[in-house]
């Protein structure tokens, strides 16, 4: 049997990959962006989203923020359970339980993102949130139109956050908070992650499991009015 390839690179791995269960099977090797489920070994690098969640969330609680809500995917979602133990761990580290109105679920696209945010929106005064940390940076976009629809200030009124750091984000009116990843890096140290393993040749060996930490780069969605013209751009590593 000839293979065409001598490894591989998985990224966007969930629970019960079939990628992983497979590559693993045929004790074939391969390094991937991303973990699965605890009990499968497999060497790989991760962002700590959890962390990077709470950053998010602790930077609005600094604020002032108190009602903060979590656009969130489903809850099969391997990546987006990771992110929300942030959310979670900082809310209840201020004493604040989340609502469950506060956590939206769904698909990760500005679509869900603006009408989620809009039933956010329209909760009663006493449980309405000021505050909103979303999983991505597309939903992020959909929630800030959805708050300039309302009649709200971005910012100062409603606060909004994102996450990946996507290029659009500085160019966003306003522009978006959000969490960065290391992705240049990651890229660098899977490759090379990969290249120790084929020539070690030993295939299902290597169980290393780097998990890496990202920044939040706060703008102007998310600070105060007395703010909004302090520096355009801060990098935060950790609140604590």
């Amino acid at each position: 049997e000839t293979r065409r390839v001598d490894g591989f690179v998985l990224s966007g791995v969930e629970y019960n990959d079939p990628r992983v269960l497979f590559l693993l099977d045929q004790k074939f090797p391969f390094v991937a962006f991303g973990r699965s489920n605890p009990e499968l070994r497999f060497p790989s690098i991760d962002v700590d989203g959890g962390f990077g969640l709470r950053l998010a969330t602790e930077h609005l609680l600094n604020q002032g923020h108190r009602r903060i809500a979590a656009l969130a995917w489903p809850v099969e979602s391997r990546v987006g359970n990771n992110r929300m133990e942030g959310y979670f761990a900082a809310m209840r580290s201020a004493g604040i339980e989340p609502l469950p109105e506060w956590i939206q679920r769904g698909e990760g696209r500005y679509a869900f993102g603006y009408e989620a945010t809009r039933k956010l929106l329209e909760l009663p005064e006493e449980i309405r949130p000021t505050g909103i940390v979303c999983l991505n940076d597309y939903m992020a976009v959909g929630a800030i139109k959805a708050v300039q629809d309302a009649g709200y200030r971005v910012g100062s009124q409603v606060a909004v956050t994102g996450f990946d750091d996507t290029p659009i984000a500085q160019y966003l009116t306003p522009p978006l908070t959000s969490v960065r990843q290391p992705v240049w890096e990651i890229g660098e140290r899977l490759i090379a992650m990969l290249l120790n393993l084929l020539e070690a040749k030993s295939a299902g060996q290597e169980f290393e499991t780097v998990l890496m930490q990202p920044q939040l780069v706060i703008r102007s969605s998310s600070r105060l009015v007395e703010q909004e013209h302090s520096i355009s751009e801060e990098v935060i590593r950790d609140n604590r």
